[in-house]
C-alpha cells in the first residue's frame, strides 16, 4: 500500500430491520483524494476485477450511459471471505457529479446502493455508502435468517478489502503505472476449477432472474 494511504480500518452502521429489507448497510470511508478522483473509478467497472480482485471476480460494462455514469449498465460479480459469489446487474439511476450516485441491483440480490462523497477540504474525501438489499440467491436465500450475523461480518470484511483496494487504485492512476494490486481472491475462488463452476452456476441463476 502506498504510505500515505489511510488506515483499512472503516466505520460501519447497521440501520435498524426494516422489513423491506434483509440487509441495510452502511459504510463510512476516508481516502486520500479528491472527489473528482473517484468518478473515474466508478465509471470504469470493467477493471474492477484488476485493481480489487479479492472482492470482484467480474465487471462487464453492459451500456455506458450519458457523460455523467447517468445510466449505465453492468453486468458485476462480487464477492467476500465466505465461498459464495453473488451476480447482480447494476444500473446507475441517480447522479450527482462527483458528489452522489444511485445504484440499483437486480440478480443474487435486488436492491440499492447510496453513494455520497465529500471534500475534506485538506487533500482527503469522506465516502459514505449505504447498502439496502435483499437476498435471492436460491442456495444463500434459506440461510439468512439464522446466519445473519456471519453475512454481516463477511460484507463488513468485502468492504475493508474494497476500501483498502480503493486507496492503491487512487495511488496507482496518481502515478501513472500499468500496475495493478497483486491481491487475489480468497479460498476457494483462487482456484480456477471451482471459480469456473460457481460461475456457471451464478450465471445461470441470474439468466433466471433477470428474466422474471
Amino acid at each position: 500500500m502506498d504510505a500515505t494511504a489511510p488506515s483499512p480500518a472503516s466505520a460501519f452502521t447497521e440501520s435498524p430491520v426494516d422489513a423491506q429489507y434483509d440487509f441495510d448497510i452502511r459504510s463510512d470511508w476516508t481516502l486520500i483524494a479528491e472527489p473528482e478522483e473517484l468518478t473515474p473509478i466508478i465509471l470504469d467497472p470493467e477493471l474492477l476485477p484488476l485493481w480489487c480482485p479479492s472482492a470482484f471476480l467480474k465487471g462487464e460494462l453492459l451500456d455506458p450511459g450519458d457523460s455523467t455514469g447517468l445510466g449505465m449498465r453492468m453486468l458485476v460479480r462480487s464477492k467476500g471471505i465466505l465461498p459464495h459469489t453473488f451476480f447482480f446487474i447494476g444500473a446507475i439511476v441517480y447522479v450527482e457529479p462527483h458528489r452522489a450516485m444511485q445504484i440499483t441491483a437486480r440478480g443474487d440480490f435486488d436492491g440499492l446502493c447510496d453513494m455520497r462523497v465529500m471534500p475534506n477540504g485538506d487533500g482527503t474525501c469522506d465516502a459514505d455508502f449505504r447498502w439496502r438489499i435483499n437476498i435471492r440467491q436460491p442456495y444463500i436465500r434459506p440461510l439468512v435468517p439464522a446466519l445473519r450475523p456471519v453475512f454481516l461480518w463477511n460484507h463488513r470484511a468485502m468492504m475493508r478489502r474494497v476500501h483498502r483496494q480503493f486507496q492503491q487504485e487512487i495511488d496507482r492512476r496518481r502515478r501513472g503505472s500499468n500496475r495493478f494490486t497483486q491481491e487475489t481472491a480468497t479460498f476457494p475462488h483462487n482456484i480456477p476449477f471451482f471459480r469456473r463452476t460457481w460461475k456457471r452456476i451464478g450465471a445461470s441463476v441470474l439468466s433466471q432472474r433477470t428474466v422474471e
